[in-house]
């Protein structure tokens, strides 16, 4: 859904729940910052290329490669 457009955002929001305006500011708050968390997360994850070895990954949560 494309929430750049506030009318069928409202509109959206109101079809699923019933929502003050109030209501509707704070989860249009919500997703701007879920939009930037996502942004930003995708940043930090590295490339793999086309194939993971998971081989060599830790099996464990300590660290120990048990494969």
């Amino acid at each position: 859904m494309d929430f750049t457009d506030d009318e069928k955002f409202v509109e959206k929001v109101r079809s699923i729940a019933l929502a003050t305006e109030q209501d509707i500011e704070q989860l249009r708050e919500l997703l701007k910052g879920l939009s930037i968390s996502t942004v930003l997360m995708e940043s930090l994850i590295q490339p793999f290329g086309i194939e993971i070895d998971f081989s060599k990954m830790s099996s464990r949560v300590d660290g120990e490669n048990n494969g």
